[in-house]
């Protein structure tokens, strides 16, 4: 049976600003800050980007904090501040990937250079728990010159895998863990020094980067330890990247992207569209390109973070996409990121129920830590920008961009010293998280009214995602 404000929730509804909108118990508050979402400031800039970097992982540390798409900023010793008078209970952390290839569908029918991924091997084999013992496999990438369709619309050439995390995103993986270790080990002495299964979990999605950056950050983190189990979800019904189906949440999601309000940032942009199609060479009538700039965005922003030249036109290499134009995509990749998951007024619903049966989980474990009943004490999950931004939606961040590679959010549970009174701490780039909601800055919130919260997004036990998600 169908929750009773369907009707209202597919409705076309206009809002100012400060109007918060309910849909059930869930409620939209509309960010405060709208710059992002602003198409005048998208067009007509003061600065090339919304601030921050698309072409390092190095950011000094008087500027740490600021955005950095190639390499986000996370909690590390230098500025993490420890809550005075209260006791750390659990950690649950999930962050995106680092540094990839882009996705081969986001490559260019002829690439004009090459992507070459030499410097890394992935492995790939199944070992029985008992019996046989199986031999290593490292796959190694190469492309044959007597095949007749190496050259054909292949993208890129060279010997990477799209997508495929590289030699730089491993390096960005094993400076993540070591500075994880840097607070939860060395600085607030929570972590065990030797890695525990039985109260430490890592998680990755069915998709292998994610595994590929758990190898270095988990070694970063515990240097001798030379292998660990990695949980994995059921891909059908996979809570993290997500994998579930919920065809509410994609009908949501659906009828506000088919508004005149998001096909005019399109409309506008498409003069941007001609000059990339003409250089790129991808087909000006393919939807898939020009429904929104998610697939420009990962082309350019993987060239960039990999310091490889922005594309020229394959007929001319003088006529090549600017370094004006790129920051035209990547500002309109934060606009389109921003009114998906924050700006729209039925966002809020969508991340709710697209991303619901993780917060699910994730307050489930929150409850059985307060009641004694959850034996984990750190849970470390690697996933995608598309958990991240719905995770942010949810939480109804202030101001969302595109989560960068490395975007970070962690949940941690404290306990006041001599009492029985919890609090909540969220950190999103190392920073408590500044909120739209009536919770504001999460930083030290109630338990109880942080749980109250995740409840009105998922019930009580996720009742509500399983309503929204198996009505028909």
């Amino acid at each position: 049976m169908l929750p009773p404000t369907l009707p209202i929730i597919l409705a076309s509804i206009s809002l100012t600003a400060a109007a918060a909108i309910s849909f059930g118990t869930i409620v939209h508050y509309p960010p405060t800050n709208t710059s992002i979402g602003d198409l005048e400031a998208v067009f007509n800039p003061t600065t090339g980007t919304n601030g921050g970097y698309y072409s390092t992982s190095v950011v000094p540390d008087d500027g740490y904090g600021a955005y950095d798409y190639c390499n986000m900023p996370h909690a590390r010793a230098r500025e993490y501040v420890i809550p005075r008078g209260y006791n750390l209970q659990y950690v649950e952390l999930i962050h995106r990937h680092h540094k990839r290839t882009p996705y081969a569908s986001n490559t260019f029918p002829y690439e004009d250079i090459a992507m070459y991924c030499d410097d890394v091997e992935t492995v790939y084999y199944g070992q029985p728990k008992n019996g046989v013992s199986v031999t290593n496999i490292w796959w190694k990438n190469y492309q044959d010159p007597s095949n007749p369709l190496t050259y054909y619309k292949n993208g890129f050439n060279g010997t990477c895998q799209f997508p495929q995390i590289s030699y730089a995103g491993l390096d960005d993986s094993a400076q993540h863990g070591r500075d994880l270790w840097s607070v939860y080990g060395d600085k607030l002495k929570f972590l065990p020094k030797t890695f525990d299964p039985a109260t430490m979990r890592i998680r990755a999605t069915s998709n292998e980067i994610t595994s590929q950056v758990g190898g270095a950050l988990v070694r970063a983190m515990y240097p001798h330890l030379s292998e660990v189990n990695v949980w994995q979800q059921i891909s059908a019904v996979d809570s993290l990247e997500p994998g579930y189906s919920c065809s509410f949440a994609d009908n949501v999601r659906s009828t506000y992207q088919g508004t005149d309000e998001w096909y005019e940032h399109l409309d506008l942009a498409k003069g941007v569209f001609d000059q990339l199609d003409e250089i790129s060479g991808v087909d000006p009538n393919d939807s898939g390109w020009h429904s929104w700039f998610d697939h420009y965005f990962d082309n350019l922003s993987s060239r960039l973070c990999h310091q490889l030249p922005l594309p020229c036109k394959i007929s001319n290499s003088s006529d090549c996409v600017s370094e004006q134009l790129a920051e035209q995509v990547f500002r309109l990749g934060d606009y389109e990121y921003n009114y998906i998951f924050r700006e729209a007024a039925n966002s809020t619903l969508y991340s709710a129920t697209h991303y619901g049966a993780f917060i699910a989980e994730l307050m489930s474990r929150l409850k059985g830590k307060v009641a004694g009943k959850e034996s984990t004490i750190y849970r470390h999950n690697i996933a995608h920008d598309g958990s991240i931004a719905p995770l942010l939606g949810a939480l109804q961040i202030n101001t969302l961009r595109w989560p960068g590679m490395g975007s970070e959010v962690i949940f941690e549970l404290w306990r006041k010293e001599f009492s029985h009174d919890y609090s909540v701490r969220v950190l999103y780039g190392g920073k408590p998280l500044v909120t739209s909601t009536p919770l504001g800055t999460l930083d030290m919130v109630s338990y109880d009214d942080f749980i109250a919260y995740l409840e009105s997004l998922v019930g009580n036990n996720g009742e509500l995602v399983y309503q929204y998600c198996t009505s028909s």
